[in-house]
């Protein structure tokens, strides 16, 4: 499990950006809904192409639900209300 919301891997000829898509994310916890892998992959020739990509994009993801979920319960199950 992870909180991974960008990717980026070095090509012969440029990069590759892989992004978490917020939309396909939420459709995939549905009920009775088809899995898709949330993850879209993207190829830039340059890093200036990338970082461009990365300035319209960035504010607009967010962990993978599940990542969310699983720290929320974790965090409940750990802290302590017994003192």
């Amino acid at each position: 499990m992870t909180d991974c919301i960008v990717r980026i891997e070095s090509l012969e000829n440029g990069f590759e950006v892989e992004v978490l898509d917020p939309k396909i994310d939420a459709a995939n916890n549905k009920p009775n809904s088809r899995w898709q892998d949330p993850y879209v992959s993207y190829a830039f020739n340059s890093s200036k192409d990338v970082c461009e990509f990365l300035e319209q994009v960035l504010d607009k993801l967010a962990p993978p639900s599940e990542a969310k979920t699983f720290a929320d319960a974790f965090k409940k199950a750990t802290s302590s209300t017994d003192d």
